[in-house]
């Protein structure tokens, strides 16, 4: 148990792994090391490197969600039991996404955008979630758009675990259960690669007004579905894991193998060009929409897999510091774009309008922005974490026990070893 507890751990560590690629990315964006449109890279080789990981490093985010989130309705339909209560659900749900990126969104607000509050819908418009549907830019903001993203998606996991009940109970077969339940997450899946196309048709423009909506990521929370149904069946069935997890569990490092070539293959940029952080057409989106999911699955699934080992994991994403980094990895992709405004001097708080990206990128060194960008994100991701949302967790979390306490005790499923092991690395 206290191994298998370890290597769930590490899914903390790729947590921290893809915040810092973000992170990375963006920032060489914004030193000039990325080439845009008109302008080259300034470095093509790390150019290169970092463009590979756009968009990738988002994919495992919303890959845990979905595998983390899911087992236990997973657990409702294949193995019986209780239906999780879907208040004590969302209200965690919530505690652990919204008072860090509210804290975020005030200080944007008003020390960066101040000059640009017209009235209290320009303030509570970020606070509900709501401005990446007129898409209104706040500065420091940049990269949240994907924060109302998961938490939609958080809001659609109830519903959609009851559709996949319905069409499940109509068998008693476990592998028909399974299939049956497969069948709204290929359509969740599929949707999302032609929602895909749709955004990047050449007449939609750069980065159109639906772009920030959530529908272009549900292929990857329902991947970590898929995976999370995959586990749940290997718990009831000991002795017979699915393909997946065997896979998974024998070789893990083959896998991971397979997510460096995918990223090496992203380093070529398919259909756009090497080193140029360009918005996409559709021949690169939906390449990248392919290889995202690949890649997530490849990185994601030896971790999740119980009894597998491999020392070259453990030391990758185990480790004491990638664990502490993956733990307050929210507030690292919550806060680096907002250190980078604050390192250009460029906002209210500095007399001046918030500088677009476009017109501020070069202008620092990427070393020196780098470095401002990493020590700034991690102070504030550890002032959010133990100050915010720590304390606002565990409250919530104690509400939700004595009230999942209070709820009669339903019939428990099959053998489920290793359920903690699990349950412990929870959701991010």
């Amino acid at each position: 148990m206290a191994r298998q507890t370890g290597r769930v751990g590490g899914l903390d560590g790729v947590r921290a792994l893809c915040a810092l690629a973000v992170a990375g990315v963006h920032t060489s964006f914004a030193a000039g090391v990325m080439g845009a449109y008109t302008a080259p890279p300034g470095n093509e080789a790390l150019a290169t490197l970092l463009a590979g990981l756009r968009p990738l490093a988002l994919g495992p985010f919303f890959v845990l969600s979905g595998m983390l989130l899911y087992r236990p309705f997973a657990r409702w339909t294949l193995g019986g039991g209780s239906r999780p209560r879907v208040g004590p659900f969302l209200a965690k749900r919530l505690a652990r996404l919204w008072p860090a990126y509210a804290l975020l969104a005030v200080v944007c607000v008003f020390l960066l955008n101040f000059d640009a509050v017209d009235g209290p819908w320009y303030v509570l418009r970020p606070l509900l979630m709501l401005q990446v549907y007129d898409y209104t830019w706040i500065a420091g903001m940049d990269p949240a758009w994907t924060v109302p993203a998961e938490m939609q998606y958080y809001l659609a996991l109830p519903p959609l675990a009851v559709l996949m009940h319905w069409l499940a109970r109509r068998t008693d077969d476990l592998a028909a259960r399974v299939r049956r339940m497969m069948v709204p997450l290929v359509v969740l899946t599929v949707g999302s690669a032609v929602w895909t196309w749709w955004i990047h048709r050449p007449e939609m423009g750069v980065y159109p007004e639906q772009y920030w909506w959530p529908l272009a990521v549900g292929g990857a929370f329902a991947l970590g579905m898929a995976m999370a149904i995959w586990q749940v069946m290997a718990e009831l069935r000991p002795g017979r894991p699915p393909l997946p997890l065997r896979l998974a569990g024998r070789h893990p490092l083959w896998l991971w193998a397979g997510a460096l070539v995918i990223y090496a293959v992203n380093c070529t940029q398919p259909f756009g060009r090497r080193g140029y952080g360009d918005y996409e057409g559709v021949g690169l989106a939906l390449t990248q929409y392919g290889l995202l999911l690949l890649f997530s699955y490849l990185v994601v699934m030896p971790l999740s897999v119980p009894g597998s080992r491999s020392r070259v994991m453990d030391a990758v994403v185990g480790n004491p510091v990638a664990r502490y980094l993956g733990r307050i990895s929210y507030g690292i992709y919550l806060w680096h774009f907002a250190v980078m405004y604050f390192w250009f001097e460029t906002g209210s708080v500095f007399g001046t309008e918030p500088g677009l990206m476009n017109q501020l990128r070069g202008t620092i060194g990427f070393g020196e922005l780098m470095t401002a960008v990493l020590v700034g994100s991690v102070l504030a991701a550890t002032v959010s974490h133990y100050a915010v949302e720590r304390p606002v967790v565990n409250a919530v979390a104690r509400w939700a026990a004595r009230r999942e306490g209070a709820r009669p005790k339903g019939p428990r499923p099959g053998p489920v070893p290793e359920r903690d092991a699990y349950t412990v690395a929870g959701p991010r």
